[in-house]
Formats: structure tokens, sequence, C-alpha cells
């Protein structure tokens, strides 16, 4: 594959020298014949009528060695036509300009000018600026459609701040093609180019140089912050949607020089410029699933909420909120958003009241631990659709407040459940998380409970389909990780890290909520059992003390050394690495790409019922003492039959 992806970049290589070394040879071409036409012109005017002797050849032979290393020097051959602008003219003016000085002492060194006529300079250097212009200008126009676009010339604005561009030749060219036609004058003064994949070394694109690769972007960087001198200085990257790899790569440049990183941002015909979000560093491409695409299928999630009225749980929430968003995009029928916080309930509103293809909605403030209202609410507004995205999860919180926590997260989840079946609601989707996996703490625990609950409780609530999603952290939501590292860089520091191994599963919100809507779609498929359990592919887990270094790289600062990094030790509650399945399940692909079902052996559900009945009567009874035991026993009772071992990470909790 590597030696493929080398004979591609040599043919292109190969084939970009081969272009500048074609433009050369016809500027070379185009300055001995402005100089020949010169001295004819200059000659049929005089009472000689030629040239005597050689000269008509010498003169320009000579000159079309000199413009050829002026060409060279001044790298006017180097910019692509295609890409031409009106920065590229004064390059060529100078070239004209210097060629015809130059000249002038090397032919006297050769002939003492004899009968060379100094003034056909008057013919030979506006003929040789039009030949070398001309085709530029055309060959640029014709691709840029609009001749006014190569010459609209403004006076450098030095409020703008200056840039160096990374991306690949067709992003890049996108971005200066727009900024040179943009009405109100560029964003950036961009000064140096990074082609990422090598197909145009030493060229230029609208008169600025591509310097290279990323492997120049430090010397590129540097030298562009001393051009600024005390204006900021930035790092654009030309891609709306950049490789996790090259971010990664460009931030530990950004944060050595100091430079603040910005991407360019497709909106409509414009072209934008964004910051670069901590998404853009996840080591995967965040997978876009397809339901809200006008392309996407008539099955799966549009075939779920299409037309139905759909309860969402914990509304307010940063996964519930989002949820709101794509079912919105999915034409229900109905939407009633419940939320036991008002702050966050308003929010959901305010947003619903903005969006004009809204469809009828209710916001209610209630809690799921209020068995009667919500019995009340969902008999009035008969919901088809609930997904359930209500519950506790700060991990180190939790633990101290373990009744409320199996409360909120098992016994609000029997609630919905149970009242839904009773209701004629087609499908429940619930919120789990990888903590479930050999929990390590009571939120973990909870979610755990409630997937086994769900399996539990498939075959009773039959027709009603049952699902469970287990997510990885939720970039961006609230209380997570990045937003505190964020608020602790922008207070100086230090970012406080519970250990130097600790990694995690990172998704987007978008990726979470749409993973839930996919989930409803396939749960209860003839080919599943019922409680099914659904997750996303995440790809590898990340070290959250590199992504703690890349945050603070993301400002232009450097770790360590303007933003301290220190290791306080695991909280309660908290494990070094998360996991997504247990050893006795395995995992198969389901639709679309990236989705995935977890395959759980036979379990004694009897038994998984039996614990969990126990459980929840602990909880009722408010003993916390005896929720902490039944709580070990009811994750015990989840394990297979014939499966021995112990799940002894959750024995770390000290329950007895």
């Amino acid at each position: 594959m590597t030696s493929k992806i080398e004979h591609i970049l040599s043919k292109r290589l190969s084939g970009f020298v081969l272009i500048t070394l074609l433009i050369l040879i016809y500027d070379t071409l185009a300055a001995a014949g402005a100089m020949f036409a010169g001295l004819m012109i200059r000659y049929y005017f005089s009472e000689h009528g030629a040239p005597p002797g050689s000269l008509e050849y010498l003169a320009p032979i000579v000159f079309a060695v000199i413009s050829a290393a002026v060409f060279l020097v001044l790298r006017v051959h180097r910019s692509l036509w295609r890409y031409m602008s009106i920065m590229d003219v004064p390059p060529i003016f100078q070239a004209v300009m210097l060629s015809h000085l130059l000249f002038l002492p090397v032919f006297f060194s050769m002939n003492r000018l004899e009968d060379f006529p100094r003034t056909s300079f008057l013919l030979s250097a506006p003929l040789m600026f039009i030949l070398l212009l001309a085709p530029r200008v055309v060959v640029a126009a014709w691709r840029l459609g609009d001749f006014r676009g190569l010459f609209r010339w403004r006076r450098r604005d030095k409020t703008v701040p200056m840039a160096v561009m990374v991306g690949n030749l067709v992003h890049l060219t996108d971005v200066l093609k727009t900024q040179v036609r943009r009405p109100s004058g560029p964003v950036f003064r961009f000064q140096t180019l990074i082609e990422t994949e090598g197909q145009a070394p030493g060229r230029a694109l609208y008169g600025v140089p591509i310097e290279g690769g990323v492997d120049q972007l430090v010397r590129a960087v540097l030298r562009v912050k001393r051009k600024a001198a005390d204006c900021p200085a930035f790092i654009v990257f030309a891609d709306p949607d950049p490789d996790a790899a090259l971010v990664n790569e460009v931030a530990q440049v950004a944060g050595q020089t100091g430079v603040r990183l910005r991407r360019a941002k497709s909106d409509c015909d414009a072209r934008t410029f964004t910051s670069v979000e901590v998404t853009d560093l996840l080591a995967r491409p965040p997978r876009s699933l397809p339901h809200n695409s006008s392309l996407a299928p008539a099955g799966g999630a549009r075939r779920l909420i299409t037309g139905e009225r759909v309860l969402v749980t914990g509304a307010g929430g940063t996964i519930g909120s989002e949820l709101v968003r794509q079912v919105v995009a999915l034409e229900p029928a109905r939407l009633v958003l419940l939320d036991v916080a008002e702050s966050n309930l308003y929010k959901i509103n305010r947003v619903l009241d903005t969006m004009a293809d809204a469809p009828s909605w209710r916001p209610v403030l209630g809690d799921i631990k209020d068995r009667t209202g919500l019995e009340i609410l969902m008999r009035k507004e008969r919901p088809e659709v609930v997904l359930h995205a209500a519950g506790l999860k700060h991990v180190p919180l939790m633990e101290a407040n373990t009744v409320e926590t199996v409360w909120t997260n098992l016994v609000g989840t029997r609630n919905v459940v149970e009242i839904a079946a009773a209701t004629g609601v087609k499908a429940v989707v619930s919120i789990s998380t990888d903590k479930a996996v050999y929990p390590a703490s009571v939120m973990g625990a909870s979610k755990r409970a409630v997937e086994l609950y769900l399996m539990a409780m498939a075959g009773k609530v039959s027709p009603m389909r049952l699902a469970s999603v287990r997510f990885g952290n939720v970039l961006g939501s609230t209380g997570s990780v990045v937003p505190l590292f964020e608020s602790q860089i922008t207070a100086g520091g230090p970012v406080m890290v519970t250990h130097q191994e600790v990694t995690r599963y990172f998704m987007t919100v978008e990726e979470a909520a749409g993973l839930v809507l996919e989930a409803g779609a396939q749960a209860g498929a003839a080919s599943l059992n019922g409680g099914d359990i659904f997750l996303l592919d995440m790809g590898e887990p990340v070290l959250i003390a590199d992504l703690a270094r890349q945050l603070i790289r993301l400002r232009g600062l450097q770790p360590d050394r303007d933003v301290e990094i220190r290791f306080t030790g695991l909280r309660p509650g908290e494990k070094l690495h998360e996991s997504l399945t247990h050893a006795f399940e395995t995992v198969k692909p389901a639709d679309p790409a990236g989705v995935m079902r977890v395959d759980v052996p036979p379990l004694n559900l009897a038994h998984v019922q039996f614990s969990l009945e126990k459980l929840m009567a602990a909880v009722e009874r408010r003993d916390e003492d005896d929720v902490g035991v039944c709580l070990r026993l009811v994750i015990e009772a989840g394990w297979p039959e014939g499966v021995t071992a112990i799940n002894q990470s959750f024995s770390a909790m000290g329950r007895a």
C-alpha cells in the first residue's frame, strides 16, 4: 500500500515538474520573442531597415538566458496559471524590469552595445509583460469564471491577521478563491501554504507560495510570526473536516510556536472560519448516522419516528436536547419534552420556538420518580415512542448518593417501562454507559441494573420493544472532562487529570443521539432477543492526559510551560480504563455502519428479576447499606449460567 501511494505521489510530482519546465520554457521564449520583436520594430522605423550582422539573433538569445535566470530567482514560473491572481502581477513586472536592467551591462561587456538601440526597451518591456501575463489571465479567468475576481485590488489591511494555511491542493484553492472574491476583503493574510499531499511543492496559488509538507510548518509559522510582529498569527486548516491525525500534529506546532488554530467552515457560497473543536481531535472521523439526511432510506430511524408521538425524558440535558433536534428533523406527529430541571427545559423549549419546522410539542416539568405524575402524562399524551435520556451520571457524586442514584436510574426506568406498556407505547430506548461494564461505581452498577431489568422485562411487555444503548464519554456534555479542562485552561491552570494512564472512549453528542434513534429502530426485530444492547464503534480509547495537552495546544499554549497539568489520583468509583463489553459478550455489526449490537449469552432471568425486586425494595426503604448489598447481587446475577468469574472491580466499592 505504501509503495502504491509513493508511486502515485511520484507520478504527481513528475507531472508538476514537467508543467513547471514547460512554463519556464514558454516564459523564456516569450522574453526572447519580445526582445526580437522590439529590435525588429525599432529598426523597421529607422533608416537601416534591419539590424546589422547577427544582432537580431544574438540579443534575443542573451536576453532569453538572462530572463530565464531571473525567472528562476523570482520563481515566476512556479505560480500555477489556473490559480493566478493580481498578487502574481508584481513578480512578473519585477522580472520584466530586472531582465532588461541586467541585459544592459551583460550585452555592454559583449559588444559595447554597438548598434543596439536602447529605445527598443520601450517596445520589448511592455510586449514581454503582455506575453507573460496574458495566458495566465486567460487560463485563470476561464477556471474562475470571472475576470473581475482576478483583478480586484485592495489596499493591504495591516489589521487583518497573518496566517499559514494547511490542507490539500483542492481545499487550499477553494479557500483562497473565495477569499479573493470576498466583497468585504479577506479574513486572513495568507503568507504561506502547507500542501499536505506533496502535489505542488515550490509552486504558488493566487500569489501565495506553497512551502512544502507539514514538516515545513514550524519554519513557516515562525517566519510569519516575525512578520506579524505584535499582531496575532494563525494556522488555518483549509479542510472543514480535517483529519484527526493532522489536527493533532498541527496542534503540537501551535503549542510550540504560540499561534492560534482555525479551520475553514463551509457556509453556502461564503467561506468563514471557526475554532478547532475538541471533536477534531478524535482518533477517528465522527460518524454521521444517515437518518437525518434527505437521502436516508425510509426505514430505520425514520420508520421509528416519522408520524409518531414521541416522549423524550431528560429532554433538556445534553443528550436529550440533541435527541429533540434530531427527532424534529424526522417529522414526528407530536413531541413531549419531560425534564425535572426547569432551566434545561426552558432552554430546549426556546430552541423549538425558533425552529420553523418544529412539530406540535409540549414541555412538561416532571420527574420520572413521580410514578403518578408520569402515568397521568403518558395516559394523556399517549406517546408511541419513548426516548429515555433522564438519569444521574456523575460518578464521584453518585458514590455519596447511592439510594438516589438507584432510585432515579433503576426505579425511574421501571416507572417509564411499566407505564409505557400499559399505555400502548411501541418502543422504549434507554441510555446506558460503558461504565456499566465491570462496574466500579454506584452509577455504573445502577446502569448495569437497568440493562438487566430491560432484558428481564422484554418478554413480559411484548410487543413493546425495549433497547439499551451504551455510551462512551460524550464530548461537551454537562460535567464531562472537556468543558472542565477548558475552564481550567481559561483560568490559567492547572489542568487536573486524575492519572497519567487513564483512558476513555469518546463520542460526539450527535453520534450519541443518532445511536439512540437507530437502536430504537432495530429493537424488537425478529432476529433479536428483546432488551438488546447497542453501541457505537468509537475507535480506540483516548489517553486523557494527551487530550488535556492537545486542548492546551489548541489555545496556542504549551503544556507544562504555559499551563500546568497536575495529576490528582483516581476518584472514588473511577477506573483507569473502561470497557465496551464484558468478556462473555460478543459484538455483531448492525445497520447503519458503525452501529453494533451486543450479543449476550442466555441469562437466568428469574434470578435477575428476583435480585432486581430485592434491590428496588431496599431503595423504597431508603436503606443505603442494603441497597449496596442488593446492587452487588444484581450485578452477580447478570453473569451467564456457567460463568464463574466474579466482578472484582465492583467489590472496590467496599459494599458488603
